[in-house]
């Protein structure tokens, strides 16, 4: 039963998604603010969190990008009222996985919520998946090209890590500096470049022409497997 982490201080909301959550079969701890949550990611972890920005003490989108430069990776899915373009951004590159506003339809946030704990449940569980011509076993951090197994550095498996988490949306340098380095994008580097080269050359068949880690313009980059 996955376990899943509600940070909300509204008490109606709270108590239906809950009840909603628990119906589609999984377990929910609720925190009502900041403090609470810090302290339920201190004793346990989570499968996710679903995160309001709005607390009664502090900004949810500050504690998303503290548990990020502390190394936890907990997929989050960011719920609340703010819904400009610029709070969309704002949250995605503080480090959420998912951003949803209110009002919303329970069926949407279930459905964000099961692709969510999809994409981190394949790497947890070390199943295979195949990218071009590398085949990859996340969790035991090894590849191989047909027979032959290839080596790859421990930051190397993060990048694809991250990028397979997002499920073929692009990511810009920054974020992929931010949460694979945990370097401040004020920082200007071609890091970033130098290792997807290194890994197209490994992945593509040809690697002039990627087919599945794409540059996308003006943002950084996706994988697609």
């Amino acid at each position: 039963m996955p376990e899943i982490l509600l940070v909300e201080d509204d008490q109606t909301l709270g108590l239906a998604l809950g009840i909603d959550l628990r119906h589609a079969g999984h377990h929910v701890t609720w925190a009502q603010t900041l403090s609470q949550a810090q302290n339920f990611v201190e004793k346990q972890s989570f499968e996710l969190m679903i995160l309001d920005l709005g607390l009664p003490d502090g900004d949810g989108l500050d504690f998303c990008a503290d548990l990020r430069r502390g190394g936890n990776n907990t997929p989050v899915l960011i719920l609340t009222a703010r819904h400009t373009v610029d709070d969309r951004v704002a949250g995605l590159r503080g480090g959420a996985d998912d951003y949803i506003t209110k009002p919303f339809d329970m069926v949407e946030l279930e459905a964000r919520v099961e692709a969510l704990l999809r994409r981190s449940q394949w790497i947890d569980q070390g199943q295979e998946l195949q990218i071009g011509k590398l085949r990859l076993e996340m969790n035991q951090r090894r590849a191989w090209d047909e027979a032959q197994e290839v080596t790859l550095t421990e930051l190397e498996f993060k990048l694809l890590e991250y990028l397979l988490k997002r499920n073929g949306e692009a990511a810009s340098r920054e974020d992929i500096l931010r949460r694979v380095w945990g370097i401040s994008d004020s920082v200007q580097t071609r890091t970033v470049d130098m290792f997807v080269s290194r890994l197209r050359k490994v992945i593509e068949p040809e690697p002039s022409t990627p087919k599945h880690l794409i540059s996308v313009r003006g943002v950084g980059y996706k994988l697609i497997v």
